[in-house]
């Protein structure tokens, strides 16, 4: 399947991981994947797998010198006392 095909599944607010060569080649909304440069390309590979990986870090990552989030300028969708946790669809090309 192509993945201007598999994206017809998702909603416009989720959160995507598009994994090409095993580099990160989008990570961000679906609504805005038509602003991204370089995407428009992508559109017509095939996706191999699949999968969805939820994101959990610390709300104080910086300060405490942990691992940033993929999206570190993202506000939390859920929190956890003090952890934060995302879903990222994840898609292999």
């Amino acid at each position: 399947m192509k993945l201007r095909e598999f994206l017809t599944v998702f909603e416009q607010s989720d959160r995507l991981r598009i994994v090409k060569n095993e580099k990160d080649v989008y990570t961000g909304f679906l609504a805005l994947m038509a602003h991204a440069g370089g995407v428009e390309e992508l559109m017509d590979a095939e996706v191999k797998r699949f999968r969805p990986i939820p994101e959990i870090r610390h709300k104080e990552w910086q300060k405490r010198g942990l691992m940033p989030p993929l999206q570190p300028q993202e506000t939390p969708e859920y929190s956890f006392s003090d952890l934060q946790m995302n879903l990222y669809n994840t898609i292999y090309l």
